[in-house]
């Protein structure tokens, strides 16, 4: 029985009976196996099935492995049979070794391609490089702001009557431009030998730009040939028929002018011709007439004339149905047959002043390089003035803003004028007798504007240097009543450049500002900086230029005016 034992023990030994199967043979079998659908199973039986192996390949080998993640045991429902599949490993592939590497280096044809892409990256990359220049050339550039023209930077000046070109020596250098009047028949001939052209020309000659000042509405040339029914000249003139009541000519409508009828009657003609001075009034509905004040601009600017500036703008024109004005009976004061008892709709203002003011306006850009349009008058109806909303009138005049020390009015006509008319850049012809001449000229000299001064005028340099600030010229205007509405107050700022802010005290009491308080907008203003007074400013710890001061308590001495300068916060 041991023997027995002993012969079975011998039977199932690993090291007697059986041979190790290469890894390799074992993938074929189990490949070849698992297509055929056989199993490896052991079977109490008999080990038929069992693969013996020779006895001189009997032991296995210590150092051999079988990875058994490539091994799944399976076991039958059935008699305990046990199933063996071997699953064929994937190859992950762990890259290539340098050896392997290395017999690329040298080959033609990678050498060629790593090339080929080392120099497309440098082409593609110059490419890129000039192309974002390219790019960055050819864009459009945001243009630099204009430059203000001589009139804009101002100030101008208006000649006296009885000037003489020799007087102009003592103009100041300052002035940018001089106003010269017209007062003979613009229309008649003249030459270089007129005392106006000659002071035209010594002006030029000093260095001053000069604007003509001419009255287009009326002339004597062309009357009497007019009167006549010459078919040329029979609309050169505004001509009527009378108006007849109980068989008496009367004038054909009721406009008036300084207590008087604007009609006068010519017996030659049997009509009536109007006459709002006293002169015949040229028709400018006939374009015969328009073309005739057309070439007395052309001359004018020929002789070196910069500019030309209108007289009696607002008559130029009249009502062409020729209706009767709006009588006004219930105007305190008003006299039948007097000024003040009409309305001026039919004879001041028209509608198409604009367009008629615009022929002469293009004869102007056309012949000179930054000449002006002006009128002589204050713009009442600013609307007469447009054509498609635009002003036609250069330098539109304003005055008496400053002749009543109201505060509110002050705020109230300048938002008119700045932000309802849109005037951007007026003339200032500012005179007021409640406020000290130097105190005005601050004041106009700091709004948007030019200001219109006398030739031989006295100006503050430093004044002129706070005037020539980017902030000055083309910051926007921001205009307040503070001080328990005694003070006038502004400031002009502008995107990267120091604020300005102007302070006029109309009152005849000291004001204390608190400028954090009073200007919304600068709420968060910490300090100013003294930049500028009026010569009746007697507050002796503010008079320090260029001193940094609390902007909550700045005084402001009576009717003066203190410049400051600021840091404009950024925007959040």
């Amino acid at each position: 029985m041991n023997g027995s034992n002993k012969s079975d023990d011998k039977k199932i030994s690993p090291s007697a009976t059986y041979k190790p199967i290469s890894e390799k043979e074992m993938e074929e079998n189990a490949v070849t196996q698992g297509k055929s659908g056989s199993k490896f199973t052991k079977k109490e039986s008999d080990g038929a099935d069992e693969i013996m192996l020779p006895k001189q390949d009997s032991k296995v080998s210590p150092n051999s492995e079988i990875s058994l993640k490539d091994v799944k045991l399976v076991m039958a429902e059935k008699n305990g049979d046990a199933k063996l599949d071997i699953v064929e490993p994937k190859d992950n592939f762990g890259g290539m070794t340098k050896e392997e590497l290395m017999k690329y280096a040298n080959d033609p044809f990678w050498v060629r391609l790593r090339w080929f892409l080392f120099i497309t990256f440098w082409i593609l990359w110059a490419a890129m490089l000039v192309g974002a220049i390219m790019i960055i050339y050819a864009a459009p550039k945001c243009d630099p702001p204009a430059p203000k023209t001589w009139w804009q930077v101002g100030p101008l000046a208006g000649l006296k009557q009885d000037i003489k070109p020799e007087d102009l020596s003592a103009i100041n250098k300052n002035i940018k431009g001089l106003i010269i009047t017209w007062t003979d028949d613009a229309y008649k001939p003249f030459d270089e030998s007129h005392d106006k052209i000659k002071l035209m020309k010594q002006s030029i000659d000093v260095g001053t730009k000069v604007i003509i000042d001419l009255d287009p509405s009326t002339s004597d040339i062309w009357f009497e040939t007019s009167e006549y029914k010459n078919g040329t000249f029979d609309d050169y003139y505004i001509w009527q028929t009378p108006k007849f009541i109980d068989n008496i000519p009367n004038p054909p409508t009721n406009w008036m002018l300084s207590n008087s009828s604007s009609w006068k009657f010519s017996p030659k003609r049997n009509q009536y011709y109007y006459a709002p001075f006293q002169y015949p009034h040229l028709n400018f509905r006939n374009i015969l007439v328009v073309n005739q004040f057309s070439e007395v601009v052309k001359k004018f600017l020929e002789y070196g004339a910069s500019g030309i500036r209108i007289r009696n703008a607002p008559f130029l024109l009249v009502d062409p149905k020729f209706e009767d004005e709006n009588v006004l009976t219930n105007k305190v004061g008003a006299v039948v047959g007097e000024a003040g008892f009409v309305m001026p709709t039919k004879t001041m203002n028209l509608a198409d002043l604009g367009k008629l003011l615009l022929n002469w306006k293009e004869i102007i850009t056309n012949n000179t390089a930054d000449g002006l349009l002006m009128v002589a008058e204050e713009l009442i109806h600013m609307q007469s003035y447009q054509v498609d909303n635009k002003l036609v009138v250069d330098l539109p005049l304003i005055t008496n803003v400053f002749s009543k020390p109201i505060v509110t009015d002050i705020v109230r006509r300048l938002n008119q004028t700045f932000k309802i008319d849109n005037v951007e850049w007026p003339l200032w012809g500012e005179q007021s007798s409640s406020l000290p001449s130097d105190v005005i000229s601050i004041v106009t000299n700091l709004l948007p504007g030019t200001s219109l001064v006398e030739f031989n005028a006295t100006l503050d340099p430093q004044l002129l240097k706070i005037r020539d600030s980017q902030s000055i010229m083309r910051g926007n205007c921001d205009m307040h009543a503070i001080g328990n509405d005694t003070v006038f107050a502004f400031i002009r700022e502008i995107a990267g450049n120091p604020g300005v802010l102007v302070a006029l005290n109309t009152g005849d009491q000291t004001v204390n500002l608190n400028i954090r308080r009073d200007i919304p907008s600068l709420h968060d203003l910490e300090e100013v900086t003294i930049q500028y007074y009026s010569k009746n400013y007697n507050e002796v710890d503010f008079k320090d230029i260029n001193a940094k001061k609390d902007s909550t308590n700045i005084p402001l001495s009576p009717k003066s005016v203190l410049v400051l300068q600021y840091v404009p916060k950024k925007k959040q």
